[in-house]
């Protein structure tokens, strides 16, 4: 997914290096570890030739073949993910999938579609990595790794290089992609606790 992440940007004015951010929860328990849990954490950072590092790392109540499943359901990330409005598998040799997807963010009247077509090598359920083969960007490339948790549920942690090729300031890309990880990782979070409970 995420892939998916970076393709489907929304607006942020600010960027600081380390964001976590939480979401309004239906009634947690009142252990501080669970409350902690429900963080997004996010860590972008600047490297050589105008690349940005990301990491980030997310608890999610559903153990990881769950989380696989909801992962990997390429032709159907459109449908809860923010802001995407193509996701298509175009390609499937086994545990290589060739992946398009299109997003869209508007900047007050400015609005911007970007196209990706990906390579995602699968390690089944513990890792994916992908490489954009075509699209909107220099460099786009990363890694999806899950661990399972002790209490059933799943560690998930995106690591990604990303360089686009179209003009943005750092200030406000970095914004941009910062908000559009917290948004894009609770909805999956979400989407896989929900597939959880089925």
């Amino acid at each position: 997914m995420v892939t998916i992440i970076a393709v489907v940007s929304c607006i942020a004015l600010s960027y600081p290096n380390v964001s976590r951010a939480d979401e309004p929860l239906p009634v947690l328990p009142s252990d501080s570890t669970m409350v902690i849990k429900r963080l997004v954490e996010i860590t972008l950072s600047k490297k050589p030739d105008g690349v940005t590092g990301i990491k980030s790392i997310v608890y999610i109540n559903a153990t990881p073949v769950t989380v696989w499943k909801v992962l990997t359901d390429y032709n159907n990330l459109k449908r809860y993910i923010p802001r995407m409005v193509e996701s298509n598998l175009v390609e499937d040799k086994g545990t290589l999938k060739v992946i398009d997807l299109t997003g869209e963010f508007r900047v007050i009247l400015f609005t911007k579609t970007i196209r990706v077509t990906i390579n995602m090598h699968e390690t089944f359920p513990l890792r994916i990595d992908y490489e954009q083969i075509s699209g909107d960007f220099e460099v786009y490339k990363g890694s999806w790794i899950l661990q399972p948790h002790p209490d059933e549920g799943t560690i998930l942690t995106y690591e990604a290089e990303i360089k686009p090729s179209f003009a943005a300031p750092d200030f406000i890309f970095h914004g941009i992609l910062k908000k559009d990880l917290v948004g894009g990782l609770t909805a999956l979070r979400n989407e896989a606790e929900r597939t959880q409970l089925k």
